[in-house]
């Protein structure tokens, strides 16, 4: 009897790939549409799933998505942070459903499309996702705050797959498709300044130096997040960036670009793949603090308290974001990875 994989199915190009592999290695594929959306063009998907020869389940997930996904992206904004709702929706919506799937149907596996591997390791007795062979697209930085428990299940079929490779093999087994680079972040269509707008009201406020000098204003907040200089619009003696964003104090701190660097960040809830304890050699501990950042080695993490860790990089880092995701690298095995917050009242 053939083993069952749950498949996260979008109708895209990579989750279709991915199923095709799967079927072809011999399991019984069941793919599965997350409906994020009420205008969601369903049938459109279920074509797609129907070029295998697969019947494809769909489950309205729009509420939840909502309330978890977009609710928490609009509220992080506000507060002057800067999230990444992809790793979010990975944990609680697609890998989270998935395994409750997967539990009530019992089938082995669950699978994604994501570009990045996953492997058994006999030293720490566990799976671990690794980067994907196509570094351009790799996508392990998305996973890293998965549940720990829901790897045991995971397949990535993609991880040994370059992007261009997969449409290459699309079209040499005579498929037609015609693929759309997917969106940074699928529920915003144009701008995400304009999608704010509709749900978080003006905050003026004034652009600040450290010393307090008033040098312009501006009335959205979101608008500018640290690190960024284009769209200032303020003329001055040297080129200004955001240093910080302060939207209930009405103020954003802006200053030199040295100012940017960091020697530690301070980052909470951590969801730990493998500790940095189990390591043979913590140097070659590196943290990556936006999917596009090159990773940065490490010269210490530090436990302080309320689930909170001070990483001591070396060098510094350049412009890490509260609200954004910093993942925890050995080597290329991903080890976990958790929200960068202000060091502001964490303690030592």
């Amino acid at each position: 009897m053939k083993e069952k994989v749950i498949v996260g199915f979008s109708g895209g190009i990579d989750s279709f790939f991915a199923s095709l592999i799967l079927k072809e290695q011999g399991f019984n594929v069941l793919p599965v549409y997350f409906k994020l959306f009420p205008d969601a063009d369903v049938d459109k998907v279920r074509k797609k799933a129907s070029l295998l020869n697969l019947s494809l389940t769909v489950l309205d997930l729009s509420k939840e998505f909502r309330e978890v996904v977009i609710e928490r992206f609009i509220d992080y904004y506000k507060k002057g942070l800067t999230p990444n709702p992809c790793v979010l929706c990975n944990r609680e919506i697609k890998i989270k459903y998935l395994e409750l799937i997967r539990k009530e149907v019992k089938a082995s596996y669950i699978a994604t499309g994501h570009y990045a591997k996953i492997e058994y390791f006999s030293q720490w007795n566990r799976k671990l996702i690794k980067r994907g062979k196509d570094r351009k697209k790799e996508q392990s930085y998305f996973l890293s705050m998965v549940r720990s428990e829901d790897l045991k299940y995971l397949l990535l079929p993609l991880g040994d797959f370059k992007k261009e490779e997969v449409s290459q093999l699309i079209k040499d087994l005579g498929y037609e498709w015609e693929e759309k680079e997917s969106q940074d972040v699928c529920f915003i269509k144009s701008d995400y300044r304009e999608f704010l707008k509709r749900f978080i009201p003006p905050l003026p406020g004034k652009f600040v130096l450290q010393s307090g000098e008033v040098l312009g204003s501006y009335e959205y907040p979101y608008s500018y997040t640290v690190g960024q200089r284009k769209g200032l619009n303020i003329p001055y003696k040297y080129p200004l960036y955001v240093i910080k964003v302060l939207p209930y104090q009405r103020k954003i701190v802006v200053g030199k670009k040295e100012m940017l660097y960091k020697e530690e960040v301070f980052v909470k809830d951590v969801e730990w793949h493998l500790l940095p304890d189990l390591v043979p050699n913590q140097e070659e501990i590196s943290v990556q603090i936006r999917y596009r950042a090159k990773p940065v080695n490490i010269g210490k993490i530090e436990y302080l308290k309320n689930g909170i860790y001070c990483v001591k990089l070396r060098p510094k880092v350049e412009a890490p974001a509260p609200g954004q995701v910093c993942a925890f690298y050995y080597n290329n095995l991903l080890m976990g990875g958790g929200e960068i917050i202000e060091p502001q009242g964490v303690g030592r």
